[in-house]
């Protein structure tokens, strides 16, 4: 094994360690094996070289982990389902440069503010969809993806409607079910934004 110079001590007795580190919140313990460059004259902790990105990435996941927070892995999936870039996902959020792409590559944990309305958005196309319009963000890829979101729901709300009406058959089913079915789906989106503007 060889030692290298201390930082702070200037003594030639530093080596590499794996040593357990604790991550804890709300009474809540995580642990993860760490490795990292230590003194064995004045203990001082240092990381080189990949030893520091290894240390972030483990410490964000555990943090996840205790706080009940979206993975790397899933923020990534949450911002391909929509087809949104990173940049617009800061816009999105008003976050700082860099900050989604931080929490995606898993260096850094997002909040627990953050990660509700990143899961409301998951959850909600048309929330997501104002949120980018309302930022300003220009992306076809995502404006397309929303779109055929629509057409999509239109299309099944139009067969329930059908359906509804199969057992009358004096009725024009096609012909009200698209018209009873737009009507109530136009009538839905436009008091969402009224509601959230309350």
């Amino acid at each position: 094994m060889t030692l290298e110079p201390c930082q702070a001590c200037e003594e030639i007795s530093v080596s590499e360690r794996v040593e357990p580190f604790v991550v804890e919140r709300s009474g809540k313990k995580v642990t993860f094996e760490d490795r990292r460059m230590v003194c064995a004259a004045c203990g001082n902790v240092s990381y080189s070289g990949s030893q520091l990105s290894q240390h972030e990435l483990a410490h964000a996941a555990a943090v996840r982990e205790l706080e009940g927070l979206l993975s790397a892995e899933e923020l990534c999936a949450i911002r391909l389902k929509y087809k949104l870039r990173q940049t617009d996902m800061e816009l999105i959020l008003s976050t700082g440069p860099k900050t989604w792409t931080r929490w995606e590559r898993g260096k850094v944990p997002q909040s627990k503010v953050a990660d509700r309305f990143i899961r409301a958005l998951a959850s909600d196309p048309y929330l997501a969809r104002r949120q980018m319009l309302a930022a300003g963000i220009k992306n076809p890829e995502a404006e397309e993806v929303f779109a055929q979101i629509e057409r999509d729901d239109r299309r099944r709300a139009h067969a329930t409607l059908r359906e509804k009406l199969s057992h009358r058959p004096d009725v024009d089913r096609d012909g009200i079910a698209a018209l009873a079915a737009d009507v109530a789906f136009d009538a839905v989106h436009r008091a969402e934004p009224e509601a959230a503007a309350a």
